[in-house]
């Protein structure tokens, strides 16, 4: 263990927790540095904190937790609800507030896992600035890029001005409480409230416009940024990037969480490589079996999609380690079964053909297509204590 301490900070509700939990494996892991988690939330029980300090505090000796109920600084908040964001993506702004002894802290996004050790970002030395961030590479994306585009006409921001993303950021606590940055941030969130995109995103990058460090995009690596190298960047550079990633952010619709493949490399390979590396540290976590059963779900979605009122179910239980459960429409045309059979679970369409096979070994959990195709392989390694 070195003798820096390092504060990251993650928002989160009892929905998030178990992706938030994944996130703070992943750090966690990588690092030996001492390492003060601070999870701002709400409406998580005291149950479930227990639970997670006492899973941290067995695994992972130089780490610590602390929960932090950010509901009082939100209520206040007249938040325009805009998509699937919510009050608690304001929670980062009352960082500096929250934490009144500490100078430096990081705050991630919880759809993030470390790949390297966060120290490198810890020691990155920030200067006179008060934050610094990642350049928004989704701003390249045709769909998602217009709607940031529309934002910056609408705050006037300088065309020098590089948008940068509010998922990764390094923040000097001493600053932000001299120079009262939390309550500017808000005061600029109320004056464009009606018309941002993205709430908490875009009065950063008013209030910080060209006077922010802009971070290297390897701490804040997107399925967008890997597509923007892969199309105008040397071979080089893109190779650097991929072999040098130390935050892996999984922005936007596509989770490791719900799907298992993404999009292919400029070398036609699979770039689910990083949902791999999700599912390694999901497996660290104690909501490892939510995770899976919640993802094998998801893949019954053609079901839920059509919501056919005619399907019903049928189930045939003996115990936990031994269940048949078959989906029917009409009752009599079979469409989907669901086997499990001690340490295998087989589903299958049309009662007969194999969808995908589930194995757990001691040391691996796989995941195969028609059986025979491999899609991910999770495999159970020993913490580092």
């Amino acid at each position: 263990m070195t003798n820096e301490t390092i504060s990251v900070c993650l928002c989160c509700d009892l929905t998030y927790l178990k992706y938030t939990c994944t996130t703070i494996a992943s750090i966690a892991y990588n690092s030996k540095s001492k390492i003060n988690f601070y999870i701002l939330y709400q409406d998580i029980s005291k149950n479930m904190q227990d639970i997670m300090k006492s899973w941290l505090r067995e695994n992972f000796s130089n780490c610590s937790l602390t929960f932090l109920d950010v509901s009082p600084y939100l209520k206040e908040l007249n938040v325009k609800q805009v998509n699937r964001f919510n009050s608690l993506v304001f929670g980062r702004y009352f960082i500096p507030e929250l934490l009144p002894n500490v100078d430096k802290a990081i705050y991630l996004d919880s759809d993030i896992i470390l790949l390297n050790d966060i120290a490198k970002l810890n020691k990155i030395n920030i200067g006179e600035n008060a934050v610094a961030g990642v350049y928004e590479y989704w701003q390249e994306n045709i769909d998602w890029g217009n709607k940031i585009k529309n934002n910056l006409k609408y705050m006037n921001l300088s065309k020098k001005h590089r948008y940068f993303s509010s998922g990764v950021l390094v923040i000097d606590c001493q600053k932000w409480r001299q120079q009262n940055i939390t309550q500017s941030l808000l005061e600029t969130y109320n004056q464009y409230r009606e018309l941002t995109q993205y709430p908490d995103q875009d009065p950063l990058n008013k209030l910080f416009e060209n006077n922010y460090l802009e971070l290297d995009p390897i701490y804040n690596t997107t399925e967008q940024t890997i597509i923007y190298f892969q199309n105008n960047a040397t071979l080089d550079e893109y190779n650097f990037l991929k072999n040098n990633i130390v935050i892996r952010h999984f922005a936007g619709d596509n989770k490791p969480w719900n799907q298992v493949f993404l999009y292919k490399d400029k070398n036609n390979k699979d770039c689910s490589d990083n949902f791999n590396d999700w599912w390694f540290f999901a497996s660290m976590t104690p909501f490892i079996s939510s995770l899976e059963n919640s993802f094998l779900e998801k893949q019954m979605i053609d079901f839920k999609k059509y919501n056919l009122s005619n399907i019903q179910k049928q189930q045939d239980i003996h115990s936990n380690n031994k269940y048949n459960i078959s989906y029917k429409f009409l009752g009599i045309i079979p469409l989907f079964k669901v086997i499990k059979n001690k340490n295998k679970i087989t589903y299958n369409i049309f009662d007969k053909i194999v969808l995908l096979k589930i194995k757990n070994k001691k040391n691996k959990t796989t995941y195969n297509l028609f059986g025979f195709l491999p899609l991910i392989t999770i495999k159970k390694k020993e913490y580092n204590k």
